[in-house]
């Protein structure tokens, strides 16, 4: 592991978030601290969501010190944008990119998510999962998914880990001098669907329009002509094709 992170490794857990939070409550956390595990049998991703957590995939969560819950999110868009980079690097051919808020696509498909959760006021769980060597079935899932290996990679999860905290740390660094954004600004850079028609799922209904961008918050913005810019601050997106 780079420094200044730190490593603990299982063979199996429920949730490496939920194994991280506890760290964190009991006081023996500490910045950069990595959970990873080999496998996890209650794995979850946003709104409660299974996530499929077989061994030879990557599984982790990731200890941060913040000063405060208000702007903990915007450390989402930093990991997704030090994700495509590192991804990018391992494999060149991969044609990633990532999706708000918090999913990084392959080619279209879903290859990699996160979840934020908060561990107390002074620590963020920044939980992380990568399909290295397997996808999980199509069955239920929003988008159709891809692992790793489908795209030609032969590497470990070990390597996505490396990778991924090399290109992350001056992303949170940056966050922590400059603010919001530099970050925003890299997650860009790497947006899924950025001017294009985008569908967006809201919890009672489903709004359609042009994806604009990000506000200094990290919404969604959502250009809807006439109507003027909505601001999104969570929901499913999808982007429909031309047909």
């Amino acid at each position: 592991m780079p420094a200044p992170f730190g490593l603990i490794s299982l063979d199996s857990v429920g949730s490496t978030n939920d194994e991280a939070r506890r760290l964190a409550q009991s006081g023996a956390a500490a910045d950069f601290l990595v959970v990873s595990a080999e496998s996890q049998s209650a794995g979850r991703g946003r709104r409660g969501r299974a996530w499929v957590s077989p061994a030879g995939n990557l599984h982790f969560s990731l200890l941060i010190r913040i000063q405060s819950l208000s702007s903990a999110a915007q450390l989402g868009f930093a990991a997704a944008a030090a994700l495509v980079s590192a991804l990018s690097t391992l494999l060149p051919q991969g044609q990633f990119q990532a999706k708000w808020p918090n999913d990084v696509m392959a080619a279209g498909r879903k290859c990699a998510g996160m979840l934020l959760e908060s561990a107390g006021t002074d620590w963020l769980v920044l939980g992380i999962g990568v399909n290295v060597v397997a996808a999980p079935p199509p069955v239920g899932l929003n988008h159709p998914a891809c692992a790793l290996a489908d795209l030609g990679f032969s590497g470990t999860a070990d390597d996505v880990l490396a990778a991924f905290c090399t290109d992350f740390l001056p992303l949170v660094q940056a966050w922590r001098g400059q603010g919001f954004a530099p970050v925003r600004q890299a997650w860009l850079n790497c947006a899924r669907g950025l001017g294009q028609p985008t569908v967006v799922r809201l919890e009672t209904d489903t709004q359609t329009g042009i994806f604009a961008g990000l506000d200094e918050e990290g919404a969604l913005l959502l250009d809807q002509g006439a109507s003027g810019f909505r601001r999104i601050l969570a929901g499913d997106v999808f982007f429909p094709d031309a047909r």
